[in-house]
């Protein structure tokens, strides 16, 4: 295929686009854009071929359905694999297989960009910390958005150009060069990569009971045929019936009751909603290992503290100063925290007795607990579960399925987002931990863990390809079959269990994914070479 100059801009635009807060926040967008299921459509478009790059796209996010941006740390870039796996496999012509084993060291690669960027944006703080200091809030946004993007955004697009320009030639011709059994290597490597994808998901979700389901997901893919979209709807039932919500689970939301004399005294909920979306949108836009997201909920902060403290310089800049510490939990139920900060702001200002420590205390004791529901429902539960259904479509070449994604997952986050913001606001922090207490939303964990399990062993049945080729021949009549007379006889899709869950113990013993998923690399192409698996 030839490759132009203008999908060559297009294709590094979209990557960049990808790494930024735009068009859905910094959760909607990471969940979305940068995901494979979705660049995969956007990459075909480009190049022409929207229904394989699709089909390419929801290959390579198999891979990804395990990794949890948390704490700092990416794994794996799935927007560099996405983006270049896809490009390269349609430029090249190669099958699924073949493009995941060549997005995957694309993805290693593209999480040391992040690793880099997250260092390099701690030389932000001490020019914030100065504007602070100067009383200077509406320059936040040039230091927390403006110039980390334009750095970012410059060294991401030269570096997908290039890669691009230069090596699309070359993938053609090593293409041409591997065609045979080095070819058929990679297919196999790439038939148990989706393993690593899934072995990472297993360490979030596989504890309990839940852990049961998985080998019942297994069976009712291998034995009865049922697809992933089948197991998610028949298991996610099974799963509510078994857990079980009473009355009482919702009595906390039932009791929540607005408490806050002084909401919008000082402020409208016109200013709360700025300041939310500012948060939702450019919370990572400064990520950094020195204060996280310290510098993104300082800014957020700006347009009430505007109001709160309008003709204060020295309230303003006091406030400032407690809102840039370090901080980092969940997007969404970050929000409820911001909410509880304005309105502890409001009332401090209109003579509440509130001491600086207060706001301390609030967001280190409530970000922890926050982040661990937060993270879990948006990144272990929402995020996969929506992924597995419309990969599945993806896969058939459905072009509407990574659309439908997106929106489904836009909508849900936002909607829970802005709901968890006044509920913050106007309840306060005793409020929040009663609903946190309350005990839903650890029975709404227990119900993903065994929808996440027995769809896992759904996926393990339907993407992981591991089939032994020793065969014994005898006057060219097959005498032996190890994949059908030995594996296939005592339990279809034997292998590809034994390797998940080799792959999910090596991970809980702490060995770094990148280990692991290069091991799976050799091992796949070792055999694969030597024609073992098929």
């Amino acid at each position: 295929m030839e490759l132009h100059i203008w999908q060559i801009v297009l294709i590094a635009l979209y990557y960049c686009l990808g790494e930024s807060a735009w068009p859905f926040g910094s959760m909607g967008t990471w969940a979305t854009v940068n995901r494979p299921l979705v660049s995969g459509l956007v990459v075909g478009l480009i190049l022409g071929d929207p229904v394989t790059g699709t089909i390419i796209g929801a290959t390579i996010n198999i891979m990804y359905l395990g990794i949890i941006s948390a704490g700092g740390s990416l794994p794996s870039d799935s927007g560099m694999a996405g983006v270049l796996g896809t490009a390269f496999a349609l430029i090249g012509g190669l099958d699924v297989n073949a493009a995941l084993a060549l997005a995957v060291p694309l993805g290693l690669f593209g999480s040391v960009l992040w690793i880099l960027t997250m260092t390099a944006q701690c030389f932000c703080i001490p020019l914030a910390d100065k504007w602070v200091e100067e009383n200077k809030p509406n320059r936040l946004m040039l230091i927390n958005l403006w110039i980390p993007y334009a750095i970012k955004w410059v060294i991401r697009f030269i570096f997908v150009y290039v890669v691009l320009y230069f090596g699309s030639d070359a993938v053609v011709k090593v293409c041409e060069m591997l065609e045979g059994p080095a070819m058929d290597a990679l297919g196999v490597m790439g038939g148990l990569l989706p393993a690593v994808g899934i072995g990472l998901m297993l360490l979030t979700i596989f504890k309990g009971n839940a852990r049961y389901f998985l080998l019942l997901g297994f069976l009712a893919t291998s034995f009865l045929g049922l697809n992933t979209i089948a197991v998610a709807l028949t298991f996610g039932i099974i799963a509510i019936l078994i857990v079980g919500f009473t009355p009482e689970d919702f009595e906390a939301f039932k009791n929540v009751e607005d408490t806050n004399d002084t909401a919008y005294k000082l402020i409208s909920k016109k200013d709360l909603v700025r300041s939310w979306v500012r948060w939702e949108y450019y919370n990572e836009s400064c990520y950094n290992y020195e204060r996280m997201q310290g510098l993104g909920f300082c800014t957020a902060m700006v347009p009430v503290l505007n109001k709160i403290y309008a003709g204060d310089a020295e309230g303003m800049k006091g406030a400032l100063k407690r809102h840039i510490m370090f901080f980092n939990t969940d997007h969404n139920f970050g929000g409820m925290i911001l909410g509880i900060c304005t309105s502890m702001e409001e009332q401090k200002k209109l003579g509440a007795d509130i001491p600086d420590e207060a706001f301390v205390s609030l967001k280190s004791g409530l970000m922890g607990p926050c982040a661990g529901i937060g993270d879990t429902l948006s990144q272990v539960v929402l995020l996969p579960t929506l992924a597995v259904i419309f990969i599945n479509l993806a896969q058939k070449g459905a072009v509407w399925a990574p659309i439908a994604y997106t929106v489904l997952f836009v909508g849900i986050f936002y909607s829970v987002g802005y709901w968890m913001l006044f509920v913050g606001y106007k309840n306060g922090g005793e409020a929040v931990l009663k609903l946190m207490e309350g005990g839903l939303f650890d029975k709404v964990i227990k119900v993903a863990n065994i929808l996440g399990c027995a769809v896992a062993g759904a996926l393990i049945c339907s993407y992981v390809s591991f089939n032994w080729n020793v065969i014994m021949m005898k006057e060219e009549v097959e005498m032996f079959n190890l994949q059908t007379g030995v594996f296939d006889a005592i339990l279809p899709n034997a292998m590809p269990l034994v390797l998940t869950m080799g792959i999910y113990y090596a991970a809980k013993k702490g060995v770094k994914s990148s280990y692991i998923t290069f091991g799976v690399m050799i091992i796949g192409f070792i055999l694969g070479i030597l024609g073992l698996i098929a």
